[in-house]
């Protein structure tokens, strides 16, 4: 076991030479390695990653359900990676009434949304004038080592910068949201919504999604960053391109984000409007206990279950404690994209 003042050194030493590389402009560089093995991109790659990032504008109407959470404008990064074709990070799109790009040129060019994949959180934007820009090859998310060397390159920046790639921890986010083995990279870096990370052959690996606190799941809470694997993406890809959304039935949704409590169950915090917890009378401060009958250890463990008692559509029941009293509610679970209101071009 060790010592946990052993482990708070070792958290602060590495958040003091964080920050002081920060301070000293080396994210977006790359430099050498401590076994002086070179970090940076094989030129005919780097040139391809340089000129794939583009910049992903988009602006959603002030009444959206998303525009209270996300803002009313966002602006991320995106990635190239068929003619005219970027991906990017899908909360960027959601209720978007338009979208623009911004290549490394300077030019701004209109797109449409095409597709927001509810399961893997990413976003599809078809631009409505020829890019003129080279595909970036999507590379093998499933195989990269851990640990393994990483880049990334955000919207503006002018060179990758190196990271380490740490863990595949599963990531279950409060709204409904549920990774089981996304890419966890250090050092944190700034500039990740949307932002792509390539391997050693300039192929991408994975999108920007999060900043987060902990990217070992251990004692001692290290930040980085959360990127979505893009082998999320292959097989449904030829469908969301063609009608914006995967085959077959939609995953379950229920409109609660919630958190786990160290008294047991999952706290809600919020309930979105109209939500199937909202027609339940599911309440911001109420207590879940329980999915048919069964104790809720966390919110993987809640996710998972949901899920496997069917698609969107399927019934089923909540043990709810308010105000001191449990009751048991019944539910009919929908299709989170139903809640939204549909971006332009989808």
């Amino acid at each position: 076991m060790r010592h946990p003042f052993v482990m708070a050194m070792c958290a602060s030493l590495f958040l003091c030479s964080l920050a002081w590389a920060q301070a000293a402009g080396q994210p977006g560089t790359a430099q050498d390695s401590p076994n002086n093995t070179p970090l940076a991109l094989p030129p005919e790659p780097l040139q391809r990653v340089l000129q794939s990032v583009v910049t992903v504008q988009s602006r959603s109407d002030a009444q959206a359900n998303t525009s209270r959470t996300l803002g009313q404008r966002r602006e991320g990064s995106g990635v190239v990676i068929g003619p005219d074709l970027v991906l990017t990070i899908g909360y960027l799109l959601l209720e978007a009434e338009s979208v623009d790009l911004i290549d490394h040129q300077g030019r701004r060019i209109p797109g449409q949304v095409r597709a927001v994949d509810n399961l893997s959180g990413l976003g599809l934007i078809r631009a409505l004038v020829p890019l003129r820009l080279e595909a970036v090859p999507l590379g093998d998310s499933d195989t990269l080592p851990t640990p393994g060397k990483l880049w990334t390159l955000g919207q503006n920046e002018t060179e990758p910068t190196a990271l380490e790639l740490v863990s595949r921890k599963v990531f279950a986010g409060s709204w409904e949201y549920l990774l089981e083995a996304p890419l966890m990279t250090m050092p944190a870096v700034n500039n990740w919504s949307g932002s792509g990370l390539f391997d050693a052959q300039g192929q991408l690996v994975g999108i920007g999604s999060l900043l987060v606190q902990d990217v070992y799941g251990d004692q001692v809470p290290l930040p980085g960053n959360l990127f979505v694997p893009v082998n999320l993406l292959k097989g449904p890809l030829p469908d969301l391109v063609r009608s914006g959304k995967r085959p077959g039935p939609a995953t379950p949704w229920l409109g609660i984000t919630s958190q786990r409590l160290p008294s047991g169950g999952l706290g809600v915090l919020r309930v979105s409007p109209g939500s199937p917890a909202a027609q339940a009378g599911i309440a911001v401060g109420d207590t879940l206990l329980a999915l048919q009958g069964q104790t809720l250890e966390d919110l993987p463990d809640f996710y998972r279950r949901l899920r496997a008692l069917g698609p969107a559509g399927s019934r089923l029941s909540l043990t709810v404690r308010s105000e001191g009293q449990s009751r048991e509610v019944e539910l009919l679970s929908t299709d989170r994209a139903a809640a939204l209101k549909r971006p332009s071009g989808i």
